[in-house]
């Protein structure tokens, strides 16, 4: 259990000095630029200027950044989720120190560039990452296989809590932790290329059927490149729900 006190950010802290922690937020903004709307890099520059007392730790509510940008809670714990899920943060769940332990704000760290890839990391901190290579010196290939396998499992349990709610329903049962989160990126991609303030879980319907229908197709056998498929399934259906929203607004105008 993680308290809110200055021993805890401490060792939370993922950078030397504010010019590190800047250089990585131009890298993570440049590195994702295709896929941050405004209000997500609103978000991110938001606590990188609350992460100056504990370089790369924020400690402020989600309430007060939504007061500061104008905007409901509820966007900027979708644009956290998402930065997770991408790899530039991590939030940690605090308790407060004195006495009640009941919940205090989370611990919002930003991650160094080098550990965008180690983002994906379950709550469970106390499972290591499976070396790249491994020498087997009389090791039974069963045991490290299973080990592997349930490393794996877990790692996919952390991001799949972490994507939005129709990504976990059309995606997570069928790929791989590594498959999961390229596929993911695909559909952030494809998105943000027809209107990056359009939520995913705001049109969970259609997204459902878009993707799952891509899913449908590759598992049959009749999709040889899955990737370019999703893409494009998800940016017409963007396109569309843009077109309609866009009508509505006009009707609405006229109506008037």
């Amino acid at each position: 259990m993680l308290l809110n006190t200055e021993k805890t950010y401490r060792k939370l802290q993922s950078f030397k000095s504010v010019e590190e922690m800047n250089g990585t937020i131009k890298l993570a903004r440049k590195q994702y630029a295709d896929q941050l709307n405004k209000t997500d890099l609103s978000v991110l520059d938001a606590l990188s200027r609350y992460s100056c007392v504990y370089f790369g730790v924020s400690f402020r509510s989600k309430s007060n950044i939504a007061d500061e940008l104008g905007v409901s809670r509820r966007t900027v714990i979708r644009s956290c989720n998402k930065l997770e899920t991408l790899g530039i943060i991590k939030q940690y769940e605090l308790k407060r120190h004195n006495g009640d332990r009941r919940q205090s704000a989370n611990a919002i760290v930003i991650l160094p560039i080098e550990s965008v890839e180690q983002a994906v990391t379950p709550d469970c901190h106390s499972i290591e990452t499976p070396p790249k290579t491994i020498k087997i010196l009389n090791t039974d290939d069963t045991e490290i296989r299973e080990k592997r396998e349930s490393n794996e499992s877990l790692i996919k349990k952390g991001l799949v809590t972490k994507l939005p709610k129709v990504l976990q329903n059309a995606l997570a049962p069928f790929f791989s932790v590594d498959e999961l989160y390229n596929y993911a990126g695909v559909v952030f991609k494809a998105k943000a290329s027809i209107d990056r303030d359009i939520m995913l879980d705001d049109h969970e319907s259609e997204y459902y059927l878009a993707i799952l229908s891509v899913i449908n197709a590759y598992k049959r056998g009749k999709v040889n490149n899955l990737p370019a498929l999703l893409y494009s399934a998800v940016k017409t259906t963007t396109y569309k729900i843009k077109s309609s929203m866009q009508v509505s607004l006009f009707l609405k105008l006229v109506g008037e």
